[in-house]
C-alpha cells in the first residue's frame, strides 16, 4: 500500500484548511464569493485516494467548518461527504492526469456540495427550525456559480502538484 505523507497528514490538513477558510480567506473574495478550500482538498483526497477515503476526510473536515460557522452543525459534513463521493468516482476510471478530469471533479463537487447544503437548510426551514433562509433563485446566480467557477481556477492552477502526488494503491 503505497499512500504516502499525504494520507497521513489529511485531517490535520483538513481541520487546519477549515481553521483558514472561516478567517483568513474571507480576505481574497472575488466577485463577493471567498474560495472553498476545504472543498478543494477533499476533492483532491477522494481523487487521489478514492472515496472511502475521501468521505471519512469529508466528514471530519465539515464538523471543522461547522465548529467554526453559524450554520446548522453537521449540514457541511454531509455536503463534503456528496462533494467527495462525486470526486472519487474519478479515482480508478477516469485519469486525474487529464486536465478535465480534476475540473470536472472540482465543478460537480462544488455543485453537488450546494444542493447538498441548501437542501438541508430547506428541510429545517420546513421543519421549524431556525435556520439561514436564502433564496434559491439569488443564491444559485450568486453564490453558487461564483464559487463554482472559482473553484476550478483554483483547481486549475492546483492541477500540476496533484500530479506529482502519487497514485493510491488500494483497491
Amino acid at each position: 500500500m503505497n499512500r504516502g505523507a499525504l494520507y497521513y497528514l489529511m485531517v490535520p490538513l483538513l481541520l487546519l484548511c477549515a481553521l483558514l477558510q472561516s478567517t483568513t480567506l474571507a480576505r481574497f473574495k472575488l466577485a463577493g464569493v471567498k474560495p472553498e478550500l476545504v472543498l478543494l482538498v477533499v476533492v483532491i483526497g477522494a481523487m487521489v485516494y478514492g472515496a472511502r477515503s475521501g468521505v471519512l476526510w469529508a466528514f471530519v473536515a465539515g464538523i471543522g467548518l461547522d465548529l467554526f460557522s453559524g450554520g446548522p452543525f453537521g449540514a457541511s459534513s454531509l455536503a463534503l461527504m456528496a462533494s467527495a463521493l462525486v470526486a472519487g468516482l474519478g479515482h480508478r476510471p477516469f485519469s486525474r492526469f487529464n486536465l478535465l478530469v480534476p475540473l470536472a471533479a472540482a465543478a460537480l463537487g462544488t455543485l453537488a456540495f450546494a444542493a447538498v447544503y441548501l437542501g438541508l437548510l430547506a428541510v429545517l426551514t420546513t421543519a421549524g427550525f431556525s435556520v439561514p433562509q436564502l433564496p434559491l433563485g439569488g443564491t444559485l446566480q450568486d453564490i453558487v456559480l461564483p464559487v463554482t467557477l472559482y473553484n476550478v481556477a483554483l483547481m486549475l492552477l492546483a492541477i500540476p502538484l496533484l500530479n506529482r502526488l502519487p497514485e493510491s494503491q488500494d483497491v
